[in-house]
C-alpha cells in the first residue's frame, strides 16, 4: 500500500471520528472501562498462579520410611522423578534433635526408644504435579507414608480454577458488549455516508478501498481505549503493591515491570482486536450494493 493511499485512509478515518464526537467518546470510555475490568481480572489470575508457583517452591513432600527401608536406594529413585528439585535424608536421630529444639527440652527420648521414623524431604520444582508425584513416591517399597499438605494444595488449585472460569466468562461477556458498541458506533458513521459508499461502488471502488478508513477508525478507537486502560491499570497496580507491602509484607506479588509487560501485550492486543473486528463487521451490510 502506498504512503499517499494510507494517508488518505487515515484522514478519512479522522473525519469519521470527529463527525460523531459524542459516540466516539462514549465508545472509547466503554472500551477503556471494559479493558480495565479485564485487566484487573488478569492481574488477579496472574498473581494467583504466581502465588501457587511460590507455594510449590517452598512446599515439601515428607516421605516417612519403614524401619527396614534403604534410604539411599529410595533417594536414587526419587531424584529421577519429574518435578523433584532436590532431596534430603533426615534420620530419626536428627528428627529428634529438631523436635527437642522446638519443644525446648533436652534428651526427649533418653528413657524411651525414639519412635520417630526416618524421613526423606523432597523439594519441588515450579512445574511439579504434587499429587501425582506423591502417589508415585508412596508406591515405592520401603515408604510408609507421604505427607504434603494435600488439603492446602487442592484448595489452592480449586480457587485458581474458579478464578479462571470467572475470568474467561467475563472476557466473553465484555468482549461481546464492546464489539456490539463499536459495531453500532461505526455503523452510524457508515449510515451517514451510505450514499457516498454507493457512489464509490458504482464508479468501481473495491470493497477494501471503502473499508480501510473504517477499519482504521475502529483500530484508533480500540488503541485509545487500550492506552488509557494501561495507564490506569499500571498506576492502580503500583498503589496495590504499596498497600499490600504495608498491610501484609509477607505476601509475594508479581513485580510492576513483569505485570506491566504482560498487560501491555494483553490489553493492547484486545484493544486492537476489538477495534478491527468491530469495524469489519459493521460494514458488511452497507457494502452490498
Amino acid at each position: 500500500m502506498k504512503i499517499r493511499t494510507m494517508w488518505y485512509f487515515t484522514k478519512e478515518a479522522s473525519i469519521g471520528l470527529t463527525r460523531n464526537g459524542l459516540m466516539t467518546i462514549a465508545t472509547v470510555l466503554t472500551i477503556t472501562l471494559s479493558l480495565i475490568v479485564l485487566g484487573s481480572f488478569y492481574i488477579v489470575i496472574a498473581n494467583s498462579n504466581y502465588l501457587m508457583d511460590m507455594a510449590k517452591g517452598v512446599l515439601e513432600l515428607r516421605v516417612y520410611l519403614k524401619e527396614d527401608a534403604d534410604p539411599y536406594v529410595l533417594q536414587s529413585k526419587i531424584i529421577e522423578y519429574q518435578g523433584v528439585k532436590d532431596i534430603k535424608y533426615i534420620p530419626k536421630e536428627e528428627g529428634a534433635k529438631w523436635l527437642e529444639k522446638n519443644l525446648k527440652v533436652n534428651d526427649l527420648f533418653i528413657t524411651t526408644e525414639n519412635p520417630l521414623p526416618n524421613m526423606i524431604s523432597i523439594r519441588l520444582r515450579d512445574d511439579a504435579k504434587v499429587k501425582t508425584l506423591a502417589q508415585k513416591v508412596g508406591l515405592l517399597d520401603g515408604v510408609a507414608e507421604v505427607e504434603y499438605g494435600e488439603t492446602f494444595v487442592e484448595a489452592m488449585l480449586i480457587i485458581i480454577q474458579i478464578i479462571w472460569v470467572l475470568g474467561m466468562t467475563l472476557v466473553i461477556i465484555i468482549g461481546v458488549v464492546v464489539l456490539y458498541i463499536i459495531i453500532n458506533t461505526i455503523r452510524i458513521t457508515v449510515f451517514a455516508r451510505r450514499k457516498e459508499i454507493e457512489i464509490m461502488k458504482l464508479v468501481g471502488a473495491t470493497d477494501w478501498f471503502i473499508r480501510w478508513p473504517f477499519v482504521i477508525e475502529g483500530i484508533i478507537l480500540g488503541l485509545i481505549g487500550a492506552t488509557i486502560s494501561l495507564l490506569v491499570l499500571s498506576k492502580g497496580y503500583s498503589l496495590l503493591i504499596q498497600y499490600i507491602k504495608q498491610l501484609a509484607p509477607f505476601i509475594p506479588l508479581m513485580t510492576e515491570q513483569l505485570i506491566n509487560r504482560q498487560l501491555f501485550v494483553l490489553v493492547g492486543s484486545l484493544g486492537f482486536f476489538f477495534g478491527i473486528i468491530g469495524s469489519m463487521m459493521s460494514l458488511k451490510k452497507f457494502l452490498k450494493v
